[in-house]
Order: C-alpha cells, then sequence, then structure tokens
C-alpha cells in the first residue's frame, strides 16, 4: 500500500492540484517521487503513472507543469510507460498518449508530443510513444477515433506520417480508410498529399475509393482525384459482395464522384472505358449501379434521375462512337435484369420515382419487355398514373397487348386503381379485355367489387358495353363458385351496398322476368360451392343492412322456399341469430307462419332450438324479443338433454334468466336446479337472479333435493366468495346435507377448493363435527388434507385450527372466554366444598387427641377418598384452565375439553362423598334413611353418565318441554335434516364421548 505522500501524489494527479506540485518542488522531492507507478490492484479508477490519471481527467496544468519540472528524459520515460494490463480493452496496456488521444484532449496531445520535437527523434520505433500499440493492437493515431477528435489524429500524424500511413488497425484496415469512415477530411487530404506511399486497405474488400461519397467539403475532389492517381489498381477493386464503387456511389446518391472520375482523364488514360465497362458491371445480386441507384435510400427522385442521366449520356455517348463494341442490346445497363427479375425501370416505378421510369421509357421503350415483372400493372398499383397512360401508350403504338395481361389476369382488372381517363383509353382500345377472366375464374367485377370505388361501375352501366358487363353479374369463379354478389357480402367498405344496388338494377334491366324466377337464378340467392348464399355471408359478417337488402328482393310470400333452398332449412336463422342479427332475424320470423315455424326454429339433427342461442348472444334486445315470441322452446330438451334454461345457466346471462321467468315463471319450478350449472362455472349472478324470483322458494328447493349452492360453487378467490356468501339465503344453508350426507364444507375439502374451505371454518354457524354416510367428519378430511399439502397447514394455522385434534365437548368455535369463566365457576365452588368437608368430618373429633372419631369405619374411610379425589380433580380443572389461558387456541380448546371430562369425575366424587359421609353418621340410627339416601344418589349419578340418557330422563319426567322443533330451517342451522337425525346424531355422539371418557 502507497505511503500518505505518494497517496497525496495519486489525489493531486486525479484532481489536478497544481500547487501540491509547487510544495513538492519546494520540499525538494526527489525525481522518483513523481515516477512512482500506482498499481491497478490498489485502485481500479485511478492507476498507471501521474501522467495516465491526469490524462484521463483532462488536467491539462498539471501535466504542463510536471513537464516543466522534470527532466526530459524522465518526462519521455513517463510518456511511454505502459499501465497494467487489465479488463477495460480501451485501457489494456496504454500509454499517456493513448489515453490523451482516447478521451480527444488536443492540448495533452500536443504537449506530450511537444517533449520529443524539442530533440531528435529515437531511432527505436518502439521509444516512440505514438507507434506503441497497446493490448488490443491500437496506436493512439487509432484511438482518436473512438473521440471523434480529429485535429488529435492531425497532431499524432505529423509526426510519423510515413509510418502512420502504412500502419494498420486491429481490424487490418488502414488510416486513410478509417479517417474517410470517419469523416476526418483534413487527416484524409493530409495523408493523400503525403509524398510517402499510402496503404488502402479497408474491411470486406472495400477499399477508401468505395466511400468518396461520404465527404462533404471542397476538398472532396482533390481526395478523389489524389485516390485516383496514387491508387489506381482500386478503381476495378470490388467488394466481397461483387460491388464496384460505382455501386456504392450510386447507392450513396451522389453525382459529384462519377463527375470527377470522368474528368480524370489526365490520370486515367482510358477513363471512358473504364467509365462504361463500370456502368454495366453487376454485383453478386445482378445489380448494377442503376439498380443500386435505386436501391439507396439517401437520394430524393430528383438527384437519382440525375445521376441516371449522367451515367447513360456517358455511357451512350462512348459507345456511339464505338459501334464494334456496343453491348448487344439486353446487355444495356438500363435494361439488364437482376437475379430477382427487376430493372431499373421496375424499381424506379417501385419506389414512384415517375420522372425517372419517364426518362427510361423515352430513352427505349424496349424497357418494358425486358422485366419480369409487368410494369404496367406495378405502375398501376403504385399509382403511378402518368407512366401507366405511357405505357399504355406505347401497346396502342407498339402492338404489345401481352403487356395488358399478367398471370391470366388483364389490367381491366386494376381499373378501380386508375384514372377514369386510363380506363376509358383502355376500353376503347382494348374492349376484349371486358369478358376476360383470370386463371382462378375472377371476372372484372369480382375484383372490383373489392375495391371501393364506384365510378367504375357506373362508367360501364353507362357505356355502350352495359350488356356485355351485366352478363358478367352471375358468373362464378373456378374455386368457390363466388358470385360478384358473394364477394361483395365478405367486403367491408362503405360503398358495397351502393355497388350491389347498381348491380341489381342492371340485372334487372338484362332480365326483365326476373321476379318470376327460380330462386336459384337470382345470383344474389345463388349458393356457392359451400352451400352459403350472399345472404349468409353478409350475415356472418354482421353486414346486417345488406342482409336486409338481399331480402327485400324476395317476395314476401316466397320466403319458405328461400329458407328450404337453402340446406339446412334452419341454417339460416340459425346463422343470424348466432351474428347478433337482429333485424334479420325479425325480418324472417315475421314473414313465416307460425304453423311452419319449427322447421326452421329448430336443428332436427340435433334437437336444438334458436333459444339454444339466446343466451349466448350479445344483442340482449334480440334475446329478449325471442323469448317474448317463442316461450314454448325455453325447457324444450335437445338430444342431449339441454335445455336453453339449462344453457343460460351455463353461459350466465342475467338478462335471459330474468326475461324468462318473468315470461314464464312456472318455469322456477319446473326446472328447479338448473342453477347448479351457474354454480359449477362461476356464474354468481345467474345464480342469484334465480334466487331474488323466490328466495323462500329456493330454500325449500335446496332442503327438498339436499343440494345447496354452497355444494356446486367454483370460484377464483377469497373476494369472489366473500360477495358469494352474502347473498341472503346462504348463510342458512351452510350445514345443508347431499344425498352423500357431505355438507358444503365436506365438499369444499375433497374438490380442495381452499378459498372456500377457509370461508366456511369462519362462519359463525357453521358445525365441524357432521358426519357423512362414511361417518367422516369435515374435520377428518382437513387433518387429512393438511398431512400432504403446506398451504392448507398454513390457513389452518393462520385460522387458529388444528384439525388434528380430537374434542369431545367443544368445537373449534366454541367462545373458549365464556366457557372457561364457567368451568372456573363450577371447580373453584366443588373445590371449596370438597376443601371444608375435609376439615368437617361426620361423626367429630376427639376433644384431647383431635382425631377422627369415626375412623377406623369403612365408610368414613370412603368419604375420605372420595372427597380427597373431588378436590383433586376439582383443582386439576382449575389448574388446566389458569394454563389455557397462555397456550394457543389449539392447546386451550384440547385443556378446556379434557377439563370438562375431570369436573364431571369431581361431581361424581363429591356425590360419593357425600353419601358416605351421610351413610356414616345416619346409618347406626336410622339404616332405611341411609340406603334411601344412597339410592337417591346413585341415581343421580348413573343419570349423570351419559348425556343422552340423561336428556331421556329429563325428556320424560318433564313432557312440557318435549316439543319438536317444526322449523326445518333452526335444523338445518343445526346441521339436521330432520328430528330423527338430530336425535341419533345425539346418540351418537353420546355414546362417542362415553367411550373416550
Amino acid at each position: 500500500m502507497a505511503s500518505l505522500d505518494i497517496q497525496e501524489l495519486r489525489e493531486a494527479a486525479v484532481f489536478g492540484d497544481v500547487e501540491f506540485l509547487k510544495k513538492c518542488v519546494e520540499s525538494n522531492k526527489p525525481i522518483q517521487y513523481y515516477t512512482t507507478f500506482f498499481s491497478w490492484d490498489d485502485d481500479h479508477h485511478h492507476h498507471g503513472n501521474i501522467f495516465h490519471m491526469a490524462a484521463r481527467e483532462n488536467r491539462e496544468e498539471f501535466i504542463r507543469e510536471v513537464i516543466g519540472i522534470l527532466p526530459v528524459e524522465d518526462t519521455q520515460k513517463l510518456i511511454l510507460q505502459p499501465c497494467d494490463n487489465i479488463d477495460d480493452i480501451q485501457r489494456a496496456t496504454c500509454n499517456p498518449l493513448h489515453e490523451a488521444a482516447r478521451v480527444g484532449n488536443v492540448e495533452i496531445v500536443k504537449m506530450f508530443l511537444n517533449v520529443y520535437k524539442s530533440s531528435s527523434l529515437p531511432s527505436d520505433h518502439s521509444k516512440r510513444p505514438w507507434l506503441q500499440r497497446n493490448d488490443r493492437g491500437h496506436i493512439p493515431c487509432h484511438l482518436v477515433f473512438f473521440g471523434a477528435n480529429e485535429e488529435c489524429a492531425l497532431e499524432i500524424f505529423k509526426m510519423d506520417m510515413e509510418l502512420h500511413c502504412n500502419m494498420p488497425t486491429r481490424r487490418g484496415t488502414s488510416l486513410l480508410y478509417e479517417a474517410i469512415i470517419k469523416r476526418f477530411l483534413n487527416l484524409a487530404l493530409q495523408i493523400v498529399r503525403s509524398p510517402h506511399s499510402i496503404c488502402c486497405t479497408g474491411i470486406e474488400g472495400a477499399t477508401p475509393l468505395h466511400f468518396l461519397h461520404f465527404l462533404n467539403c471542397p476538398e472532396e475532389e482533390e481526395i478523389c482525384r489524389g485516390l485516383l492517381q496514387r491508387a489506381p489498381e482500386q478503381i476495378k477493386q470490388k467488394t466481397d459482395s461483387g460491388n464496384s464503387i460505382f455501386h456504392r456511389w450510386a447507392k450513396g446518391g451522389k453525382l459529384w464522384p462519377f463527375k470527377c472520375f470522368v474528368e480524370s482523364c489526365d490520370i486515367i488514360p482510358d477513363v471512358r472505358r473504364v467509365f462504361v465497362d463500370m456502368v454495366a458491371q453487376t454485383n453478386h445480386d445482378g445489380d448494377n449501379p442503376l439498380h443500386s441507384l435505386l436501391a439507396g435510400l439517401t437520394a430524393s427522385e430528383e438527384f437519382t434521375t440525375e445521376i441516371a442521366k449522367f451515367l447513360i449520356d456517358v455511357y451512350k455517348r462512348e459507345t456511339s462512337g464505338h459501334e464494334s463494341s456496343i453491348s448487344p442490346e439486353d446487355q444495356l445497363p438500363w435494361l439488364m435484369e437482376n437475379n430477382k427479375g427487376d430493372t431499373p425501370l421496375s424499381l424506379g416505378i417501385a419506389r414512384q420515382y415517375e420522372n425517372f421510369a419517364m426518362y427510361i421509357l423515352s430513352l427505349d421503350e424496349n424497357s418494358l419487355l425486358k422485366c419480369q415483372n409487368n410494369v404496367l400493372f406495378l405502375a398501376i398499383e403504385k399509382g403511378c398514373h402518368g407512366v401507366a397512360e405511357k405505357i399504355l401508350e406505347i401497346v396502342n403504338n407498339r402492338g404489345w397487348t401481352q403487356i395488358l395481361f399478367n398471370d391470366h389476369q388483364n389490367v381491366l382488372h386494376l381499373a378501380p386503381l386508375c384514372t377514369r381517363d386510363f380506363c376509358k383509353q383502355l376500353m376503347e382500345g382494348h374492349p376484349e379485355l371486358l369478358n376476360r377472366v383470370d386463371r382462378g375464374g375472377i371476372t372484372i367485377i369480382h375484383s372490383w367489387i373489392r375495391n371501393s370505388e364506384v365510378w367504375p361501375f357506373e362508367y360501364l352501366l353507362t357505356s355502350k358495353w352495359r350488356s356485355s358487363f351485366s352478363k358478367l353479374i352471375g358468373a362464378t369463379d373456378y374455386k368457390d363458385r363466388d358470385n360478384p354478389f358473394h364477394v361483395a357480402a365478405t367486403a367491408l367498405h362503405e360503398t358495397t351496398d351502393q355497388l350491389v344496388e347498381l348491380l341489381v338494377e342492371a340485372f334487372k334491366e338484362e332480365m326483365p322476368n326476373w321476379n318470376v324466377s327460380d330462386v336459384s337464378l337470382m345470383p344474389w340467392f345463388q349458393k356457392n360451392k359451400k352451400n352459403q348464399g350472399p345472404l349468409h355471408l353478409a350475415i356472418s359478417n354482421q353486414r346486417e343492412k345488406l342482409a336486409l337488402y338481399i331480402l327485400s328482393l324476395l317476395k314476401a310470400d316466397r320466403i319458405n322456399t328461400l329458407l328450404d333452398y337453402y340446406e339446412p332449412e334452419h341454417s339460416t336463422l340459425f346463422l343470424a341469430i348466432q351474428n347478433n342479427c337482429s333485424q334479420v332475424s325479425k325480418a324472417i320470423l315475421a314473414r313465416l307462419d307460425k304453423e311452419s315455424w319449427s322447421k326452421y326454429v329448430k336443428d332436427s339433427s340435433s334437437g336444438r332450438n334458436i333459444l339454444h342461442l339466446a343466451p349466448s348472444l350479445t344483442d340482449i334486445e334480440l334475446g329478449t324479443w325471442l323469448v317474448n315470441v317463442l316461450p314454448e322452446y325455453i325447457t324444450e330438451k335437445d338430444n342431449n338433454g339441454q335445455s336453453a334454461w339449462d344453457k343460460a345457466y351455463e353461459v350466465g346471462p342475467t338478462w335471459f334468466i330474468k326475461e324468462v321467468l318473468k315470461k314464464d315463471p312456472t318455469v322456477f319450478s319446473r326446472a328447479p336446479l338448473a342453477w347448479i350449472k351457474a354454480c359449477e362455472n362461476g356464474h354468481v349472478s345467474a345464480l342469484r337472479a334465480f334466487i331474488d324470483h323466490n328466495p323462500g322458494a329456493f330454500r325449500d328447493i335446496c332442503i327438498v333435493h339436499k343440494k345447496s349452492p354452497l355444494h356446486h360453487i367454483r370460484l377464483q378467490n377469497v373476494t369472489e366468495y366473500e360477495e358469494f356468501l352474502k347473498i341472503p339465503c346462504m348463510k342458512d344453508l351452510l350445514n345443508v346435507q347431499d344425498s352423500q350426507e357431505e355438507t358444503p364444507l365436506h365438499k369444499a375439502i375433497r374438490n380442495e377448493d381452499i378459498y372456500l374451505t377457509e370461508m366456511l371454518l369462519n362462519m359463525d354457524k357453521i358445525i365441524y363435527d357432521i358426519n357423512d354416510n362414511q361417518n367422516i367428519t369435515a374435520m377428518d378430511l382437513l387433518a387429512h388434507v393438511c398431512k400432504k399439502q403446506e398451504a392448507w397447514r398454513q390457513m389452518c394455522k393462520r385460522n387458529g385450527l388444528d384439525p388434528k385434534i380430537k374434542t369431545a365437548y367443544f368445537q373449534h368455535k366454541t367462545n373458549l372466554l365464556d366457557v372457561r369463566t364457567s368451568l372456573f365457576v363450577v371447580a373453584a365452588l366443588l373445590a371449596t366444598i370438597t376443601f371444608t368437608a375435609g376439615f368437617t368430618l361426620p361423626g367429630g373429633f376427639t376433644q384431647d387427641t383431635g382425631e377422627a372419631l369415626l375412623a377406623k369405619r369403612a365408610c368414613f374411610q370412603v368419604f375420605m377418598v372420595s372427597d380427597t379425589l373431588a378436590l383433586f380433580f376439582s383443582m386439576l380443572v382449575l389448574i388446566c384452565l389458569t394454563w389455557s389461558m397462555v397456550f394457543s387456541p389449539s392447546k386451550s380448546l384440547i385443556l378446556i375439553d379434557r377439563s370438562m371430562v375431570l369436573l364431571r369425575v369431581a361431581l361424581n366424587c363429591t356425590l360419593v362423598a357425600f353419601m358416605t359421609g351421610v351413610y356414616t353418621v345416619i346409618a347406626p340410627k336410622s339404616l332405611w334413611v341411609a340406603i334411601l339416601i344412597i339410592v337417591i344418589i346413585s341415581s343421580l349419578i348413573v343419570i349423570s353418565v351419559n348425556k343422552n340418557f340423561l336428556y331421556e330422563v329429563m325428556d320424560k319426567l318433564f313432557p312440557a318441554a318435549n316439543k319438536e322443533c317444526r322449523d326445518p330451517m333452526r335444523l338445518l342451522e343445526l346441521g339436521y335434516n330432520s328430528r330423527e337425525e338430530q336425535d341419533a346424531l345425539l346418540s351418537h355422539n353420546g355414546q362417542g364421548s362415553d367411550q373416550s371418557t
């Protein structure tokens, strides 16, 4: 670790503390002090010598002061000294000049270089810091490109111009190449002007000439001419992708390099011949410079056209005087196709460069025939209307009618994309196109109707070709057998309805007797290959206005004929309802005779009727209308035994349930258990709609059918269950037992529904210890689940519940405070009585010794033992109750429950003590009285042993109290379905408690 003085030097270099240096001079610090090297291990941010750290932090004054203090030799040593070999790739073994160049500080760079200018340069290149490479292979001049400070690069370059010109960068490129790429124009100019040989290596076969278009300065032509003169071998060099310098210049959208090249005849003797060759050269994609010109994204149409004209003019001018060297026609640059089949003309049209395309067309009309892609279709699709009209003019003049077709589609199919004048010229010159179809049998009407333009229809329907056009209205394609009305029904633009009306009126005029024809002959009713009519497609796309218009074309009394035509007969009406087309549905039903409804409102194959669809409707008004019109189908079941009423609870539309109950209240009692599906699917609102109709009757349904919503409900979280349990009658059904005698708590645990289980466990009226038909309680099930799943264990712990605990008298929901208080009072009273009896002995004491007079009699001894046991058990009860106050709720429950057993024992022992004590003192004088007392007390002990026996005795002794509970809901709250079940359960529990005792 550096000493305190050394650490101060580090801080001074980092913060540029010049005053510290002056104090060091005053204190005559040795030279070795200033040359201290600080390791990277000591400080990852501030390491190296003082020049490294000061250069990183741009401390010019500090460095100037150090240079003034140190001898030149020591200063040079510091500048040459590399930094540690660290992970930072930009600082790996860098000398201070590297650091200054990287941050782009010109002042520091100059100071470091001036140290060497004052004396002769070292002959050993390794002693020149500007030629040193760091671990990444960079010399300082290369690092300048990271800081983007050209002045730094110029200062370093001037120190060793010849060596710098030929020292490759880390990626093997030359300094000139990097200078042009980074737009360091002055540096590039200095390199070109230098008398030394220069390296022009780039990456992927590129040279500095390939990127001349990057330059934008007054000296750009000088740099270009300098490169052409000093590196003429680069002129024809191609990149790895086959691009020449002309490809790159064209893609860059700059004209000046081409002009400079052509004017360099003093440098390149055959420059024009080279120019012609390079204009026709192609890269690996088959692109020549004209293709590349249109592939660039920088030049506007004006510049693109100007560059193209220059290239082509020079090409034509040069080749015009040398007929023997003229390329074949198909090799002319403006006619050449690339690997994708594109020519300069097609690329110009694709970019919507109309002036460029017009120039190519004026140059050579043969360009229309040299492209694989039909340029007329392309011009129309791209909105180049002037180009399209020019091409049509050429077609008419040259008779090249093949250009009017593309993959068996004729140009008239694209009429909506053209201008009116173009369409008129096309029809006047080529009326035969009207009846042509494409490869798929698509007519022009099929194509036009997919577009939103109306004018082509209006134009032809008012022209001399009206009759021919009208005959196409019923034409179908080859694939799906769709006619124009099928296409119109699937189109989504707003003008489709207007187009359909135009076509219908045209067909009516062409076929005067159309309304007496069979529906299959009317194109707006015809079926396609999928047995769909335009009416079906309009409904499927929810084009209700169009569907109503199509229906209006049919006579009212022929609706049955139309529905029968579309097999199966019910399909049309079902489709309208499924797509919420209420007006269409009403229009169809309104035209039908009610006696024939069953044929159309019911699917004979599945048994479903249209009311099965109603619960899924989003159009509530339509659903309500169906319920009111077809109430007789509400409970009609399909082949799977499901009715619309059942479907409603499966889907959960509250509005449908309310409307049905409003229309036909008897459904409530005719299908009383349909709500179960709503519970299973979590549709609480649907269930509530059913309950709200008649809450009292719903409660009776649950009792009679032994089913409650709590047995079937499936919700997603606690919040939903909380809302569900707020339904008024839910708390009354907490302990209802189903056909398997399972309560909702049983079901929730068996279904592993932890949310519902937790909610039920926290309900006040819940009873834990009701047995199902397998004699299993909910707590037994809960204990089993808790053994396997930690989440359930945590839930029970969170609610202060331990299902493993088995109690005889009290449940987990018992108010332990009240029970503890009551037991405490009874136990304390017994303890007091028995304690007093222990000192008030029967027969008394001797006055002299205090001994009991009857101590040797057996009955007296039984009295003492009984009294002692009574005191013992009563005190044990008090101890248990006292400790129960500090235990967890589960353990407290066990102590209190066991205290009840101990208290019963204590009571019986007290009775035995009383009985034997009385016998001891009375039997000698009145034996029959003593025996009577024993019988009475013994009968009390016998009666109190079993609670059910006690209940039966009291019920017989006091018949006025034997009133049967006639309120079924009270029995349900207690967990019983009848009085008999209540008595049986009490008897069973009594036997269980006896066994536990």
